[in-house]
């Protein structure tokens, strides 16, 4: 499976791109469309793309799956629900330990 290369980058609320046409160039900055999984386990690779760096991605890499992007896929400790179609983000629940 052909996926791009990992750099991470912190989810901190902003629905933007961050995607990058050569490795040289700045991340875009445009609003993200598609929220990428690249891989879901052990370790989820994920990526907020807009549509033009969709295209461009997809020629080259291999994707497990995606939808639309929302501010739930921007937040910090969001998880990546299946099952649904489209799949979608979801808060990740609350663990509260036991007394």
């Amino acid at each position: 499976m052909r996926t791009p290369p990992r750099s991470p980058r912190p989810y901190d609320g902003e629905l933007r791109c961050h995607a990058r046409t050569w490795p040289t160039d700045p991340p875009c900055t445009d609003s993200a469309a598609w929220h990428v999984a690249w891989l879901l386990a052990p370790r989820g690779h994920f990526s907020l793309v807009c549509d033009e760096h969709m295209a461009g991605l997809t020629g080259v890499y291999d994707y497990v799956d995606r939808h639309p992007a929302d501010i739930m896929c921007a937040m910090p400790g969001s998880g990546w629900q299946t099952g649904t179609v489209p799949s979608r983000c979801v808060a990740a629940p609350a663990v509260v330990p036991e007394r």
